[in-house]
């Protein structure tokens, strides 16, 4: 991180985590050079005036030696707003540190004004990457997963560091300490972890519930730790798993030979695969398939404000018209 004099960062990129953890090594940095912690003020550009941010900047704090001041969504900054940043810039030694965040990985107006060696972007981790970075973190919480298990934790977790963690933590409460994690031990503390979740979620889709479904769907995504993209995540397994078992099924392979080479062993799950394989051909999953990556890149595309409405639409077209794609209405 550059030195004292950098009072102004710009944070792009989609990985959060790591803009976090940037974050607290800027706090330290200053309380290690004002002798105590800044306070702390958090804002959102789309809902302050940023005049009234750049006054709280510039004006000092008779109690407070340095202010740190996040403002988020920065891409709804105005290049007027850009503009207006020249006077914070022009300030030899500001009372505060302005530290301007967005998931886009470029700003034009903002990157003309502030210098390029303060502006970062975080980029999300490349798949290779991932897998072994879970695992390393797990080792670092005194826990192993096994590489099956890994791979499924990474299908049912956001793309993104602060996620990661934050399951991973909920993992450490509920397994002893250096205690090997299996893909099953897993699955059952996902299933069990939560009233509803992806799992509840895919035993409505494979029974035709939608009705039932709906209401689950609604149930999860009003959990303030449930992302769109992360349920999404665990449908594609659930299907995945389908369309899997379904090839075996043609292949001419028995019921139970073919839940023995997929490890699928709990009953419930087995039902809820057999009721999916008689209500889904294997065509539909196939445009299942399709129709989550469809969505996944409609909920990356849009603000959160409109993923409610984004996964409702998504269970109609996979339950009612089996994920055919055709009839999805541009946005």
């Amino acid at each position: 991180m550059k030195g004292k004099t950098s009072r102004i960062w710009l944070l792009l990129g989609p990985e959060t985590g790591q803009k976090q953890t940037f974050i607290q090594e800027l706090k330290k940095d200053l309380a290690k050079e004002f002798g105590q912690e800044p306070e702390v003020h958090r804002h959102y550009a789309f809902e302050v005036n940023f005049s009234d941010v750049l006054s709280l900047a510039l004006n000092g704090d008779l109690f407070c030696p340095h202010k740190l001041i996040l403002v988020g969504n920065a891409e709804e900054l105005k290049k007027a707003d850009a503009e207006k940043l020249k006077e914070f810039l022009e300030q030899p030694n500001p009372p505060s540190t302005l530290v301007l965040l967005s998931e886009e990985t470029r700003q034009e107006a903002l990157g003309k004004v502030i210098p390029k060696d303060q502006v970062k972007v975080f980029w999300e981790m490349f798949e290779g990457q991932k897998k072994g970075w879970v695992i390393h973190h797990f080792q670092e919480l005194n826990l192993t997963l096994t590489p099956d298990a890994a791979d499924f934790f990474l299908e049912m977790v956001d793309n993104n560091t602060e996620q990661i963690r934050l399951e991973a933590q909920k993992l450490r409460a509920f397994f002893e300490r250096g205690w090997t994690i299996t893909l099953n031990e897993l699955e059952a503390f996902l299933v069990h972890s939560k009233e509803e979740n992806v799992f509840t979620l895919f035993e409505r889709i494979a029974d035709g519930n939608f009705a039932k479904a709906l209401e689950i769907l609604k149930k999860i995504l009003s959990a303030k730790d449930t992302e769109g993209i992360g349920l999404l995540s665990g449908l594609v397994w659930q299907f995945k798993t389908l369309l899997n078992f379904q090839v075996k099924i043609l292949e001419r392979q028995g019921v139970d030979e073919a839940f023995l080479a997929l490890n699928i062993r709990a009953k419930k799950a087995q039902g809820s695969y057999l009721a999916a394989s008689r209500k889904y051909s294997l065509h539909d999953v196939q445009n299942i398939l399709v129709l989550i990556s469809e969505f996944d890149l409609r909920l990356r595309l849009y603000k959160a404000e409109h993923h409610a409405l984004l996964l409702e639409l998504f269970l109609y077209y996979l339950m009612l018209k089996k994920g055919r794609l055709p009839e999805i209405p541009e946005f």
